[in-house]
């Protein structure tokens, strides 16, 4: 499968900011959502934990996790927790953000969508 990139909108949901638009990669691999560290000054995110995490080659290392991430995509919005990259220029939606908001990709055009069979909320799968 190839890379798909999208934009978000995301704001501080505790403090109020006001939403910014973030340039992601879509990542069906990912766990998390990732987002730059300019990105997250700029909002002032309150730290809650560190977290080790795995790239696709291996390597691991430690990274701050924020929380208060009101992310909004095609008019569905929810709350997350994100990673912070602090040199990246630009965010990585993981597979919890696509599974809370029931989201998918379409492998044929690369698009990321709504679950066409949950048009006007997100469904949840609970057993």
């Amino acid at each position: 499968m190839g890379i798909t990139y999208t934009r978000i909108k995301i704001r501080n949901a505790i403090a109020g900011t006001e939403p910014e638009e973030v340039s992601v990669k879509v990542d069906t691999g990912a766990t998390m959502l990732v987002l730059p560290g300019e990105v997250v000054k700029r909002h002032g995110f309150p730290e809650i934990r560190e977290q080790t995490v795995v790239y696709a080659d291996g390597r691991r290392a430690r990274k701050k996790v924020v929380w208060g991430v009101e992310l909004e995509i095609f008019g569905r919005k929810g709350v997350f927790e994100a990673i912070v990259e602090e040199e990246k220029e630009y965010g990585l939606l993981g597979a919890i953000v696509l599974e809370a908001l029931d989201l998918i990709v379409e492998p044929r055009t690369m698009g990321l969508y709504p679950n066409p069979r949950s048009p006007e909320l997100p469904m949840a799968e609970i057993e």
